[in-house]
């Protein structure tokens, strides 16, 4: 055992000697007693403090008249409730267009010798392979465009580049 540890040992030794020693001698409260006809008033006191406070909330209780919000809430809770409570309406698209909502980029574009690669959302993929998330698969790859056909429903979606020197075509 190194020397801090055995210090540590001690310290921690000494404070819980100390804390044993100082719960065995504690005698309780230094407060003197009160002769018994101090408490008996001071009881009574609070008791008759306490039915003033109350008679008091009371009084307020009786004199407050629901306000039109009150009301309002009063007369909702009285109308039956919808037997569905969550929004039952079917989730469509709007328009019908038929486009996804989260189109995959194309980002990059590799001709190999007669080989056309077409990099997509980080993966390279030539003509016939089917996209990493699955959904889609490639049908053409051009240095301008991607073509896309939809594995759910066959519509072909075309996907323009998108890469960092776009801005030059």
């Amino acid at each position: 055992m190194t020397r801090r540890e055995k210090i540590i040992l001690a310290v921690t030794g000494v404070v819980a000697v100390v804390a044993a020693v100082y719960l065995l001698l504690d005698t309780g409260p230094a407060v003197a007693p009160q002769p018994g006809g101090q408490v008996q008033a001071q009881a009574a006191a609070q008791t008759q403090a306490a039915a003033q406070a109350r008679e008091a909330a009371q009084a307020l209780v009786r004199q407050a008249a629901p306000g039109g919000v009150e009301t309002a809430l009063m007369a909702a809770l009285d109308k039956p409730w919808r037997v569905a409570v969550l929004y039952d309406k079917p989730l469509e698209a709007r328009g019908g267009t038929g486009r996804p909502t989260v189109v995959p980029r194309f980002t990059g574009y590799v001709e190999l010798g007669s080989g056309r690669l077409a990099v997509i959302d980080g993966y390279e993929y030539q003509a016939g392979d089917t996209l990493e998330g699955g959904g889609y698969k490639v049908l053409a790859v051009s240095p301008d465009k991607v073509t896309l056909e939809s594995l759910a429903n066959g519509q072909r979606l075309d996907i323009p580049y998108d890469g960092q020197d776009a801005l030059g075509r």
